[in-house]
Formats: structure tokens, sequence, C-alpha cells
């Protein structure tokens, strides 16, 4: 590293919290197009081994591109532990969570999965030294009221369908902060190209077991939900990059209303007013954060050039 990237890394210690939520939103964006498509892929007969290695695999040829222009440097990393570990935690949710969607509805699966950003803010500040202000953990909690409000847990007993996407969530947590850890040395493609291999192999023998011949239609879904579920992990791996874990997976709560929306003009399922209740407060919760960060930053900036004035 040169004198310049010394100088300029020594004053601006801040991560780019701005960048960070707009790509977090790109993230979630892609991942309840994926929702949508995997859940068609459920609806079609198609067993959940299959989508699962499908996603991955379709995934991988996305990324086969930028692994190529990175050239043999992608593979060179000190870290084969951890990336393994992260694609073991990765897999485990998946299939947890793709379980999940083929025995409830998008919104409940979705809803019930949001038990993540609770565990990756006090993963962060347990694991990781994280220090996160009042506020943000106000945001928070206001975001995970708004799940419960829309899971309704007092009408009803919990049922292993249920069950599974809260374990995947607990994975998803995991999953995120070791993605966070490995953005301190290694790419986006390093990341994604290694956690690509590893999942594919994990599942191409489930996958094979339950193999069935999928028609036209539903191979271009599977096609779809690996391109995009994709684009959405590079896009939560920067995200992760450029500002803390829990600030940005507040804003995976606005999954919820882009699936309830989906769910309704796709497949024709009317959310219950508990779920738009629920997203009402969640999507209240994570713009909450969005523009104080917004009012932080500039002020941040401006403390920051009165420390170091330029010469």
């Amino acid at each position: 590293m040169n004198q310049v990237n010394l100088m300029t890394t020594a004053l601006n210690p801040q991560p780019n919290n701005l960048r960070a939520i707009l790509w977090m939103v790109l993230a979630v964006l892609c991942f309840s197009g994926m929702s949508l498509f995997i859940k068609q892929a459920s609806n079609a007969g198609i067993h959940p081994f299959q989508y699962v290695f499908a996603r991955i695999f379709f995934g991988l040829v996305a990324i086969l591109p930028f692994t190529l222009i990175a050239g043999p440097s992608v593979f060179r990393t000190q870290r084969h532990g951890r990336h393994f570990i992260r694609s073991v935690v990765g897999v485990s949710a998946m299939t947890l969570l793709f379980f999940g969607f083929s025995r409830l509805n998008m919104t409940e699966t979705v809803a019930l999965s949001f038990t993540v950003p609770f565990f990756v803010t006090l993963g962060a500040v347990l694991f990781m030294g994280e220090r996160i202000r009042g506020r943000r953990i106000a945001a928070t909690v206001a975001g995970f009221i708004g799940v419960l409000i829309v899971a309704e847990p007092w009408k009803q007993d919990l049922v292993w369908g249920q069950a599974l996407p809260l374990m995947a969530a607990v994975l998803m947590a995991a999953a995120f902060l070791l993605v966070k850890d490995l953005t301190r040395t290694e790419t986006t493609v390093r990341i994604v190209t290694f956690q690509g291999l590893w999942m594919s192999g994990f599942m191409v023998i489930p996958a094979l077991m339950v193999w069935q011949m999928p028609s036209l239609q539903v191979w271009l879904i599977l096609i779809g939900a690996g391109f995009i579920a994709t684009v959405g992990q590079w896009a939560m791996v920067l995200a992760a990059k450029n500002a803390e874990a829990s600030l940005v997976m507040p804003f995976d709560y606005l999954r919820l209303p882009f699936v309830a929306l989906l769910e309704l003009t796709v497949l024709g399922v009317m959310p219950e007013m508990a779920s738009l209740a629920g997203g009402a407060v969640i999507a209240a919760a994570a713009i909450y954060m969005a523009r104080r960060e917004a009012r932080i930053r500039p002020r941040a900036l401006a403390a920051e050039s009165k420390m170091f004035p330029k010469t």
C-alpha cells in the first residue's frame, strides 16, 4: 500500500453507511425475487433438495465470468477453513429456509426468518466487538415487533413448518457474520466463488437422490433463482464490506412488503391485515434508520475534516 492509500485509510476510518444501505436494499430486492421463484418451483412439485442445488449451481454459473476475469489469484487465500465453515452454515440455512417455503406461504416464511437481524445484531456485539447506538437498537427492536405482528405467535402453536425458518434464521445470522469477517481480507469475487463451489459440492448428491426432470418453465424458474440470488449475495457482501453488520441487516426487514407484493400480484395470494400492519412497522423502522444515517454521515465527515484539515 502506498503513502497516499495509507493516509486515506488513516483519515477515513468510517465505513460508507449510505452506500452499504443501498447495497443491502438491492440484496433484499433480489432475495425477494428469489423467494418467488422458489415458491413457484415448490408449487410445481420440485423437491427442496433439487431447487437448493439448482439455486446454488446456476448462481455459480452467473459468477463464472467474474471468476475467470480475476484469474488464478481468486483461489489464493489463507482462509480456506473459514470459507468452508461459511459454506456449511450457508447451505444449511438455505436448505432449512427452502423447506419452509415448501410448507408455508411466502409471507409467513419470510416473516419468521426475520429474526436474522436480531441474531446478527446480538452476534455482532458479543463476538465482533461492534458498538451500536441506542436509536439503532430501538429501530431493530421495532422491526422485530413488526415481525411478531405478522407471525401472530399468540394465535397458534409453533408447528414444524414454522420452526424451519426460525432455525434457518440463526444460521443465516451466523453466515452473515462469517461473511463480514471474510470481507476484512477477501475480495467479493473470492467469497462468492468459494461459496458456490463448496455449496454445489455439498448438494449434488442429495439433489440426485430426489431428481425429477423439470419442465422448460420450471428450468427457467430455477435458472432465474440462481442468477438473481447471486446478484443479491454479491450485494450483501458489498453491504457487509462497507458498514457494520448491526446497521445493514435491519434493512432485510424490507423483504416482507416486497414479498407480500409479489405474492399478491404474481400468485394471487392476498396478504392478511396482520401482514400489512407488521410490514408497515418494519418498513418504518428501516426508513428511519436510513434517514438518520443520511443526517449523521455529513456531520461525521464535517467533524473529521476539522480534526484532519487538508493541507
